[in-house]
């Protein structure tokens, strides 16, 4: 923020001081001042904040979008992620492994 304060000067003669009436002058200016800066910052708040938050990706944290699909994600009021369903086509494996699928027949 860029408060704008006259700064006292308190020296050691007169010639280098502010005198009892300047220095109150300068108090109530940098009140006044403070008070107006206030009052604009709770202007801009009342009048919204704008954000501008990105998409998500592989580099940038941003925002994600929920959906009900196959191989997608969907996200519960509460926040949590869960995988909808898995397409078999989606898994992979280490060479060596095997996925044996029983199908009880």
């Amino acid at each position: 923020m860029n408060f704008v304060y006259e700064l006292l000067r308190a020296g050691t003669t007169q010639a280098n001081s502010d005198s009892g009436s300047e220095v109150a002058r300068k108090i109530n200016d940098n009140f006044k001042n403070v008070q107006n800066k206030f009052t604009e910052l709770d202007k801009t708040i009342q009048e919204g904040v704008t954000v501008n938050v990105p998409i998500g990706d592989a580099t940038t944290a941003g925002i994600v979008k929920s959906s009900d699909s196959e191989n997608m994600v969907t996200i519960g009021k509460d926040g949590t992620m869960e995988v909808v369903s898995l397409n078999v086509n989606k898994l992979k494996q280490d060479n060596g492994d095997y996925i044996i699928l029983d199908g009880n027949v």
